[in-house]
């Protein structure tokens, strides 16, 4: 009697999303006092530009137009079509399953769905998405496209807007599901190697480029706030 394949499902890191989240918001917020104060100096010196420094005026235009813009993208990417938004991944014996907030399935990647290339190149792999040291890898499938067409296909774990903390672990349990149900697919060696296949799992946790990454993006609001302090002061 074989053992029965075991369910993962995505754990969201709930206080690094909700700092992530926060600092979109802090951002949008200093958008919409940065448009109230652009359109109020507008407003008071409307003529006095219109007369004697128009260049000033239209480049204000645009800069409020383009913060506008700016805000509404912002707003809509947080907001716009909440329930067609992945939020939860289960990998199990019939693969991996995408879920919405309201628990409804999205999409589904099964084992059966998985090509063989018929050459002697490998079935399922990792490739390399950039060149730098830490660079991200996709782990990589063959399977048919709407017309019936085998294609290479990446298997993408992330969820949109929030952090997993085991996302290692679900693609680990998804190759292992491979090795499992679809033992006649090849999987790379440097795959096996990269998620411990032949192994017990190791505990992971945030890699170097989620940290080098995390530190950009804190820099990047800080420097954000400092150059709307800065326009705030300028223009009032």
């Amino acid at each position: 009697m074989t053992e029965k394949f075991q369910a993962i499902e995505s754990k969201i890191n709930k206080p690094v999303t909700y700092f992530f989240m926060g600092i979109i918001w802090i951002a949008i917020i200093l958008i919409i006092v940065i448009i109230g104060v652009i359109f109020g100096h507008i407003y008071n010196h409307f003529r006095q530009y219109l007369e004697n420094d128009p260049g000033i005026f239209f480049t204000l235009i645009i800069a409020l137009l383009l913060l506008i813009f700016c805000a509404i993208a912002l707003i809509m990417a947080l907001t716009y079509r909440k329930k067609q938004r992945i939020r939860k991944a289960v990998v199990d014996e019939k693969g991996v399953t995408f879920y919405n907030n309201q628990n409804t399935i999205i999409d589904t990647l099964l084992y059966e769905e998985l090509q063989s290339t018929q050459s002697s190149s490998d079935d399922v792999f990792i490739l390399n998405t950039q060149t730098v040291k830490y660079g991200k890898t996709t782990l990589q499938i063959y399977r048919k496209d709407r017309t019936g067409k085998i294609i290479q296909a990446p298997v993408d774990l992330n969820l949109q807007l929030v952090i997993v903390s085991n996302q290692y672990e679900l693609y680990r349990h998804f190759l292992k599901g491979i090795q499992h149900f679809r033992p006649d697919l090849k999987i790379s060696p440097q795959t096996i190697e990269q998620y411990n296949l032949s192994s017990e799992p190791q505990k992971t946790e945030f890699g170097m480029f989620e940290y080098v990454m995390s530190a950009i993006f804190i820099l990047a609001a800080a420097g954000l706030i400092y150059v709307f302090t800065l326009v705030i002061k300028i223009l009032i």
